[in-house]
């Protein structure tokens, strides 16, 4: 059965391409302009989860949790609110009954990650991904492609035909749904193949917020039930 969410138009007009966690086919997204259109379409719906903007028009989204909340037809949906980054605001959005309060503008990947555990959708990728890596060494820089047969997020198993010592400095690139990642990487095990390839342990070296976020996000989705 597909997820139900209703969002407000602002919010998907501003974080939303076409091609993220909302356009994937486990998901019916529906729009709305006003926290009238949101109540509508819920109580149409049933949705399992609304994304509202603490600003919207009608009755603004502090009321619109209120009013959710105290109906016992409406009450059971995971409510996100956005709002500005004060603590008077994010307090007034929980004790209206929001579950999560993000601040504006929103980071579309906290927005995304979010959704995911409220919904608790994965995004479903194959495990074995292939990279293109640069060696970062004091004698060369070349760049050469590997597989990653395993990734966590702090690092991951990289299997290749090129040769690396201990201590190699790496730049590993690859993609994650339609989002490049680039990451420092350090060679910290070296394992001889069956065959005449090579497999890598490699920690990651100052890995940010946002490709954590969605390497941790790649890591759910291929846990297997």
């Amino acid at each position: 059965m597909k997820k139900k969410i209703i969002i407000a138009q602002s919010i998907q007009d501003a974080v939303d391409k076409g091609n993220t966690l909302f356009a994937r086919g486990g998901i019916a997204v529906f729009s709305a302009r006003s926290c009238e259109e949101i109540l509508d379409l819920h109580r149409t719906h049933k949705a399992d989860l609304i994304i509202a903007d603490l600003g919207m028009p009608d009755m603004g989204g502090e009321a619109l949790c209120s009013v959710i909340r105290k109906n016992a037809d409406l009450k059971d949906v995971s409510i996100v609110m956005a709002c500005e980054q004060t603590p008077s605001r994010s307090d007034e959005c929980r004790r209206a009954g929001a579950n999560a309060v993000l601040p504006k503008p929103l980071d579309p990947i906290v927005l995304f990650s979010t959704v995911s555990q409220m919904l608790m959708v994965h995004q479903r990728m194959s495990a074995r991904m292939p990279l293109r890596i640069t060696v970062q060494g004091t004698d060369e820089k070349t760049a050469f492609v590997g597989i990653s047969n395993d990734i966590s997020v702090s690092g991951m198993l990289l299997e290749s035909g090129r040769k690396l010592q201990e201590g190699d400095q790496l730049q590993c690139s690859f993609t994650i749904g339609p989002r490049p990642v680039s990451v420092s990487c350090i060679v910290t095990r070296v394992h001889k193949t069956q065959g005449s390839g090579f497999l890598y342990g490699v920690k990651y070296k100052g890995l940010d917020a946002k490709n954590f976020v969605l390497i941790e996000q790649f890591v759910k989705g291929n846990i297997k039930a």
